[in-house]
């Protein structure tokens, strides 16, 4: 595989990708500051402007979603719209996080913190600043290009059947729903994350004025995390003899 179709912030030099005779495969990346020095202009331009644009202040709450297609699929869409974390109360203990084959690795790039439940998601969110929106279908739901974005913002997407649970609506700031103009109630909740997340991601940088968020010491730590994973992925993905 050509280094440069790997995804993410990527596109290291050839000579990152060679490794000694020992063959060791697993051996852990150096420090950042090195594997940054064997980047191609382009590709560290490319990674400076992933960075620039990380949100910390719009981020999504997945609440024990059934089918772990959806979950990669949000997952995907949040690191495409540039938040910096996600959320996610598992349906039960073991389920994966993420399938790659949907992610396309999104969550190696994404920081995935997991709750017990919804609920506790929502209240520690709210604890931190956020309003937390669960989408749902009720009479006192938003429509969800009314949510405010003047200040850090949580949408929660509940199971695909029966949605968010009472104690988990409880502990949110509100509820919001999507228009349809069809026959059909509701949208795929990977789909209706996608419409949601991007209006309020594009109202929180229009409120900004600018890309994203991060505080600097935030913004190189990033980068090196970046850096240091573009280097391993390549590595992985070197060429064969």
């Amino acid at each position: 595989m050509d280094p440069a179709d790997l995804l993410g912030p990527r596109g290291l030099t050839e000579e990152v990708l060679r490794e000694d005779e020992s063959g060791a495969e697993a051996a852990a990346p150096g420090p950042a500051a090195f594997y940054w020095s064997l980047l191609t202009p382009e590709r560290q331009a490319r990674i400076e402007s992933v960075v620039e644009a990380r949100l910390q202040s719009v981020t999504v709450v997945l609440d024990r979603l059934l089918d772990p297609h959806n979950t990669a699929a949000i997952l995907r869409t949040a690191e495409g719209l540039g938040l910096a974390r996600a959320h996610v109360a598992a349906h039960q203990a073991g389920d994966g996080i993420a399938h790659r084959r949907v992610t396309q690795d999104a969550h190696k790039w994404l920081d995935v913190e997991t709750h017990p439940t919804g609920a506790e998601a929502a209240r520690a969110l709210r604890e931190s600043g956020f309003d937390v929106w669960a989408g749902h279908l009720d009479p006192a739901a938003r429509i969800y290009s009314e949510l405010s974005a003047d200040r850090p913002v949580a949408l929660l997407f509940g199971n695909e059947h029966e949605g968010p649970s009472a104690e988990t609506l409880a502990a949110c700031t509100g509820t919001f729903r999507i228009p349809m103009a069809g026959f059909t109630q509701s949208f795929n909740v990977s789909v209706a994350a996608g419409i949601a997340l991007a209006h309020l991601a594009g109202a929180r940088r229009r409120l900004l004025g600018r890309p994203g968020d991060l505080p600097e010491q935030a913004r190189v730590q990033l980068r090196d995390r970046f850096t240091l994973l573009a280097a391993k992925l390549a590595r992985r993905m070197k060429p064969g003899p």
